[in-house]
């Protein structure tokens, strides 16, 4: 086989990293099968391939005689390492000299996703709506409130200043009223002392013409008269 003697000529040189493949159709859930094509050097047919997933051994396949790879096919109904998403890896092996077996690097690391079903990204999506409305609701309920305390504040400083100016106004009528009070009482004081201060001099008045001095010898004597003759 050419690949005995390339081993044999080659002694212990390292045998090449196969190459690893995903073959469509591409599956759209894990109850799809994948398809993995791993393929050898081509001076390596009728090799052992090994498929990894993870660190797991999956499948082991042997290539025909005739052909350097092998396909994969893995159900969503075997084991549980199939059919299930992640990476994947395959290597092969041949028997070297003095027939023992020779294993190939890893291969290229292959990605197996399955899309997001709809019912799931609606989900996913009524979710992230319900949540951003929240986070809105939230927002502007707290704006509000912001609002609120901010004009209760404010009408809080607007009523002080109000209570202080009446504060202020009141004490100014205030001490107007006792004002007034005390210059009418002050103006009653002064008519009544000016009324009582006339009154006395109008009665000084009065009496003083009515008081007359007397004086009997002033004033003439009348004469007497009498019926009765006096005796001669």
């Amino acid at each position: 086989m050419p690949w005995t003697i390339l081993l044999f000529a080659a002694g212990s040189l390292a045998i090449p990293a196969p190459s690893i493949l995903l073959v469509p159709p591409h599956p759209s859930s894990q109850e799809d099968p994948i398809y993995i094509m791993c393929m050898a050097s081509r001076d390596f047919p009728g090799a052992n391939f090994t498929l990894y997933h993870g660190g797991q051994v999956v499948q082991i396949l042997q290539a025909p005689a005739n052909q350097v790879g092998v396909m994969f096919n893995l159900s969503g109904g075997g084991s549980s390492n199939e059919g299930q998403g992640g990476t994947f890896r395959c290597q092969y092996g041949v028997i070297g000299e003095h027939s023992q077996a020779q294993l190939s690097d890893l291969s290229e690391p292959v990605h197996v996703t399955f899309p997001v079903p709809t019912w799931i990204l609606a989900l996913s999506l009524s979710l992230a709506g319900a949540l951003l409305l929240l986070v809105v609701l939230v927002a502007v309920v707290m704006v509000i409130r912001k609002v609120k305390v901010t004009n209760l504040q404010k009408k809080r400083e607007r009523e002080s200043c109000w209570a202080q100016i009446n504060f202020a106004t009141t004490d100014m009528s205030f001490d107007n009223s006792l004002f007034a009070i005390s210059m009418k009482n002050t103006s009653e004081e002064d008519m009544a002392t000016l009324d009582a201060h006339s009154g006395s001099t109008v009665a000084s008045g009065i009496s003083g013409p009515r008081k007359r001095p007397t004086s009997t010898s002033s004033s003439p004597e009348l004469p007497e008269f009498s019926t009765f003759r006096s005796p001669l």
